[in-house]
């Protein structure tokens, strides 16, 4: 929850309301953008006061499509954009979109005059384009996280939620947006306040920072059994670099046998094809979701060269590599 001490805390100062610009990025998830504004509202009405208010944003004025296809009208381009107090910027798959001198400009303006940055989901790409978050703490959703770390190594990129650093606020999107937008408004108006508002929204726990984007792998895989369960962590976090399934057993103290017994038990399958189906997933998300060449994509899946990768993975899918991906392009192209 949130730090009292935080930086937001000073807008708390102001003496009116506080102002956030949403900066929507054509085919932004509707979702994250609900969750941002319904938040603010939901502030004022049960602090009774005009506590935030908001205006929406696009590069040139023009209204903007969500990614289910609902159109918004902004306020503002942001040439003409009122001054706010925090800017969100919010982003799909196709944030590149807005990869913009102008844009990357009007950033680091309103950044240098005082302005809070945030960013939701893909939008952190383009306050890392826009050479703001050098140093600086970021969250990234787990899809776009390696990706991210290739292209911005400079970043402290994370795997956490959401994560604010100085003036900068991150969320990895989703549902997630809402447990940063209640950070912030504890900061400014206090706990009770976000409380408040949490419960009116039927969101039982507000969550940490530092708490998993993902499913467990018991709600993901159904698994019953601890020993498994800590035997599929640790296989989920060592995918560019396989442990031994003979190391995986001896770390929940079984034989190689027992462990295979058992997985094939819970799971119908071994520890090593199940290892292997992890790797080719995440191998398949790569190539979807981010412009990393087959050769990296090789390198962080655990493969030794990109030979070895794609034979691996035509017997997993009954396709190339680079076939997974050509579909992925046409299908964008289709607007599919």
């Amino acid at each position: 929850m949130a730090d009292q001490n935080s930086n937001f805390a000073q807008l708390a100062q102001t003496g009116r309301p506080v102002r956030v610009g949403f900066f929507l990025v054509p085919d932004f998830p509707l979702m994250t953008f609900a969750a941002a504004v319904d938040s603010l509202r939901q502030g004022n009405r049960l602090a009774r006061k005009k506590a935030f208010e908001w205006v929406l944003l696009s590069a040139d004025g023009a209204g903007v499509k969500s990614s289910s296809g609902l159109g918004f009208d902004v306020d503002a381009p942001i040439s003409k954009a009122p001054r706010c107090d925090i800017v969100i910027l919010i982003a799909g798959i196709n944030y590149a979109d807005a990869y913009e001198p102008n844009v990357f400009g009007w950033l680091r303006r309103i950044y240098s005059e005082g302005a809070f940055l945030g960013a939701v989901s893909t939008a952190v790409f383009l306050l890392a384009r826009a050479g703001l978050l050098e140093g600086r703490r970021c969250s990234v959703h787990w899809e776009s996280l390696a990706s991210f770390r290739r292209e911005f190594p400079n970043c402290l990129a994370t795997d956490d939620i959401y994560s604010s650093d100085g003036r900068f606020v991150t969320s990895s999107g989703g549902t997630v947006t809402l447990d940063m937008m209640l950070y912030i408004i504890a900061a400014i108006e206090g706990r009770d306040l976000a409380a408040l508002i949490s419960d009116q929204f039927n969101h039982a726990h507000i969550r940490r920072m530092t708490d998993v984007q993902r499913m467990s792998p018991e709600d993901r895989f159904g698994i019953r059994n601890s020993k498994i369960a800590y035997v599929v962590r640790q296989m989920e976090a060592s995918l560019s670099a396989p442990v031994e399934i003979t190391q995986l057993a001896d770390s929940v103290a079984l034989s190689l046998r027992q462990l295979e017994r058992i997985f094939h038990a819970n799971l119908g399958k071994s520890p090593s094809k199940f290892y292997i189906e992890l790797r080719m997933a995440r191998a398949r998300e790569l190539l979807t979701f981010t412009e990393l060449t087959i050769a990296e994509i090789a390198e962080l899946c655990g493969y030794d060269s990109p030979s070895h990768f794609s034979r691996f993975y035509r017997q997993q899918f009954q396709e190339s590599p680079a076939a997974t991906r050509k579909a992925e392009i046409a299908r964008r192209s289709l607007g599919s």
